[in-house]
């Protein structure tokens, strides 16, 4: 007699996952992305403020730089020469503008920068804005960093 005639289910070997195991891997692998995406998106966003605010330090640098190779009293020229979008051409350098900056700071966020009275309200000291918001400014002798 043979053996196989009398067995009534053949022995199959598992060759694929079933549906129930690759809906548990997307569930799970949904709720890995539910937990991490925020957290990502938050890192990114606090690591743009923080090269924005970098660039803001910069741009003050190159201010109180300007001051010092014209030898001004306060800022008002400076300030007035980029009261717009700050932009460095051989025009601007010419004018004794904001030319110790390398190359033109750009916010990751595509904000401008402008310079502004500072806390004082004339010209004794700046401040260096960012159009984005929630970039802020940056003042240099009030701010910290």
């Amino acid at each position: 007699m043979k053996q196989r005639a009398l067995d009534p289910k053949p022995q199959r070997t598992r060759r694929a996952f079933t549906f129930v195991e690759v809906l548990v891997v997307i569930l799970t692998l949904a709720i890995l992305m539910a937990v991490a995406l925020p957290l990502y998106l938050s890192v990114v966003s606090d690591s743009q403020r923080k090269v924005c605010r970098a660039n803001m330090r910069s741009i003050s640098k190159a201010a109180h730089a300007a001051r010092d190779r014209t030898h001004c009293a306060d800022y008002t020229s400076i300030i007035a020469k980029s009261s717009t979008a700050i932009d460095i051409s051989a025009a601007d350098a010419a004018a004794g503008s904001l030319v110790n900056l390398n190359s033109v700071p750009v916010c990751p966020n595509a904000g401008t920068y402008t310079l502004a009275d500072g806390n004082t309200g004339d010209a004794t000291t700046f401040k260096v804005l960012c159009s984005f918001s929630g970039h802020g400014t940056f003042q240099p002798g009030a701010d910290a960093n």
